[in-house]
């Protein structure tokens, strides 16, 4: 099978996720797939992350965020098998307080699959949000 080059594994990679097909999401990732998220420290998912709590956050998003989240991509832009991907994360949560988050994920790719992402966000309202009483 021939690679796929960068821009169009990190627009598969996250199409995936816009469309809610979650079962094709590991395809687009290497077997030693690393993420992070901002925050590392100042609150519950801040840091690394593992197959564990990346599963607490769907969890929380099933749960507080039941009619999904609404991903808009602003940019791609990519420079070898780095990309950077800027995007708005809208939901309304089950209390009808609204999450509008503008991220921006560092992405690495290495033959043809994901082996580390960034992710920049505002920690502040993921906390209250995702991790805060309703």
């Amino acid at each position: 099978m021939q690679k796929m080059e960068t821009r169009t594994v990190v627009e598969n990679y996250f199409n995936a996720i816009k469309e809610g097909r979650f079962e094709e999401i590991p395809k687009y990732q290497s077997s030693d797939y690393k993420r992070w998220i901002s925050g590392e420290g100042s609150w519950l998912f801040g840091g690394w992350q593992n197959e564990e709590s990346m599963s607490k956050i769907f969890t929380i998003l099933k749960e507080r965020f039941p009619g999904g989240m609404k991903i808009t991509i602003n940019s791609i832009m990519v420079e070898g098998e780095r990309a950077m991907v800027h995007l708005n994360n809208y939901a309304v949560r089950t209390d009808g307080r609204v999450y509008d988050n503008q991220i921006v994920f560092l992405i690495w790719v290495v033959n043809g699959l994901i082996t580390e992402q960034h992710e920049f966000l505002d920690t502040i309202m993921v906390n209250e949000l995702f991790c805060g009483p309703i």
